[in-house]
């Protein structure tokens, strides 16, 4: 994992304040009452997907019943979790519903996505991404887009930097062909993507066309994994509008199984590379 950062404090926060909650006997219900908040955004606490100030912990935490050890290591815990993100200082161009999937890709051991219309963004290069932006957001001034294209390119530390992000991606076969942002923009993304395929953390696999139909017709996803944090594991599903944060444990198991799934029906990494190569050389 990339070091403690505020998503897994605050997800740790969460654990522990509810295990405190149920072993005290108090009701969700009534936990968010105390501290005035809905029964909704209680769960969002302990989930660890909303920030939870610390003296709302404070006062939890008396509720449970714990002891003043617990109590001053909790509260420490809710100062650590609500330390600035990477992207705070441009947080303003980031849809809240994304700022989410940002904390967890950056503390994530390792990530697994489908793609079925573009790039992965962990691969994009900046064209292609200022491409994919300007087609998404015509309104977007030339501030929005560097600050989105900023992000993105923040992003991809992870995959190069000392204890890298492990990363598989499988790309539908017809990723390579949608000409994004003009023949030479698409051509250095094919060949970035050839680049970073080389490297020993990343995997790019190619779904082609003839492997017909397959259990992830309906939607890309990306799964996170975390191993000192399981319980974070999540799989994610992007709407453009908004997102699905699914970490239940069939949904998981349905998620991991359909990425499987696909592995086995895509082209094999040193295949993959060569018809990445071969489409660039026709552009």
């Amino acid at each position: 994992m990339s070091g403690q950062t505020s998503t897994v404090r605050r997800w740790q926060l969460g654990q522990r304040l509810r295990s405190l909650r149920e072993r005290a006997g108090i009701e969700a219900k009534a936990a968010a009452l105390e501290i005035e908040v809905s029964p909704a955004t209680m769960s969002k606490i302990e989930t660890g997907r909303q920030l939870v100030r610390p003296l709302y912990v404070k006062a939890l935490t008396t509720l449970y019943g714990a002891d003043s050890v617990e109590r001053t290591a909790l509260a420490a815990l809710a100062v650590e979790a609500g330390q600035p993100e990477w992207f705070a200082s441009r947080a303003k161009h980031i849809p809240d519903w994304f700022k989410l999937y940002l904390g967890y890709e950056s503390a994530a051991d390792e990530v697994r996505s489908y793609a079925v219309e573009l790039v992965a963004g962990l691969l994009q290069t900046a064209e292609y991404a200022r491409a994919i932006a300007t087609a998404g957001r015509p309104e977007s001034d030339e501030d929005e887009l560097a600050a989105m294209i900023g992000v993105r390119l923040q992003r991809q530390k992870r995959l190069t930097c000392v204890n890298p992000l492990s990363l598989q991606v499988i790309l539908n076969e017809a990723v390579l062909h949608r000409i994004v942002g003009g023949p030479e923009v698409m051509r250095a993304q094919l060949e970035h993507l050839v680049k970073l395929s080389r490297l020993p953390n990343i995997t790019v696999r190619i779904l082609p066309f003839s492997a017909g139909a397959h259990p992830a017709m309906t939607s890309a996803f990306s799964l996170l994994r975390f191993e000192a944090c399981p319980g974070m594991n999540t799989a994610y599903l992007e709407s453009g509008r908004g997102a699905l944060y699914l970490d239940a444990a069939p949904d998981l198991a349905r998620y991991n199984w359909v990425f499987d799934e696909l592995r086995g029906l895509a082209l094999g990494p040193g295949k993959s590379r060569a018809l990445l190569v071969r489409v660039a050389g026709q552009l």
